[in-house]
């Protein structure tokens, strides 16, 4: 799985309230999984205030909510830096995080996943490649993903300790958890399918992309405050690309290619249309490395390991 590390001097400072903390399952419709509390003797140590920021890097009108740590005149002066942001009026004396309003379907829909905008052009990495079509990006210049790496180290000290409960059977379908990674790291996932039989679940990882099929005691409610940071993996199929006639599947060739193409390589993304079946985004891929722009798409069909398709 591919893990680009982001700006080593960012730090994710938002925490619950220091003297209860929730480990809960969060599900699209708001329902939340076992809660734990867990004891904090000292107070905290900064204030927090809770900034609404008005996006249009990805030339979107809605709010996004960015927790600004520091104290109100530090805030204050980086906000001023920004364009178009506002600061709710919140005691700045509150310490620790507000207590989060139950989501949902349409505010974990609209916060928890950032996507790409519609017919613009992006920067963006691969972060996980399914096959020559299906591919997972990560945005990796938008503000939100330097937070990323402080966010997973949070999740490492975490969920090292003993006590954090595992999910309760049946595992809901559809919870976002926190799922065992690489090295003793731990990753945002969401539960696709659990099967009562063998005790596993399929997941979705959120931020790298990728699906695993792993054993329902392996993985770990979520701490309510690990899912204010936007999801970073965005699901795609490239645009007008198919399998060759008689093929249900792209070849290990077809695969190979994209790897190559796309690996460690500068390159830019666009929305073009989206997935009737799956309402997943369809895109158009160019590697910028070196002087030229090569289209990942065209090339693919250029080379003769995928077919065209218009619509």
């Amino acid at each position: 799985m591919h893990n680009p590390r982001a700006h080593e001097s960012t730090s994710l400072q938002s925490q619950p309230p220091r003297e209860e903390q929730s480990y809960g399952a969060a599900a699209a419709h708001g329902r939340q999984g076992p809660v734990v509390s867990v004891s904090r003797k000292s107070p905290a140590k900064r204030d927090y205030l809770i900034a609404a920021v008005l996006c249009y890097t990805n030339l979107i009108n809605f709010m996004v909510w960015c927790l600004v740590p520091g104290f109100p005149h530090q805030v204050e002066k980086v906000l001023s830096l920004t364009g178009e942001t506002q600061l709710l009026e919140l005691d700045a004396n509150v310490h620790g995080l507000l207590p989060a309003a139950p989501l949902t379907l349409h505010s974990l829909l609209m916060t928890a996943w950032l996507f790409l905008p519609d017919g613009v052009t992006v920067p963006v990495v691969v972060a996980h490649q399914v096959d020559a079509g299906h591919m997972f990006l990560q945005q990796h210049t938008h503000p939100t993903f330097y937070v990323l790496r402080s966010l997973e180290q949070q999740m490492c000290v975490c969920y090292s300790q003993p006590e954090i409960p595992t999910l309760p059977a049946p595992v809901e379908v559809g919870i976002i958890c926190a799922a065992p990674g690489l090295d003793g790291a731990w990753l945002r996932a969401q539960v696709i399918s659990y099967f009562e039989e063998t005790s596993e679940v399929e997941l979705r990882y959120v931020d790298y992309g990728g699906y695993a099929k792993v054993k329902a005691d392996t993985v770990r409610p979520i701490r309510s405050d690990f899912l204010l940071l936007p999801f970073q993996g965005a699901e795609v199929f490239l645009d007008n690309v198919v399998p060759l006639a008689d093929e249900d599947r792209f070849s290990p060739e077809a695969d190979a290619a994209v790897g190559e193409m796309t690996r460690g390589a500068v390159l830019e993304a666009q929305v073009t249309n989206y997935d009737s079946a799956t309402g997943l985004p369809l895109i158009q891929l160019w590697n910028l490395t070196g002087n030229e722009v090569v289209s990942v798409n065209r090339t693919l069909v250029e080379r003769g390991l995928a077919g065209w398709i218009d619509y």
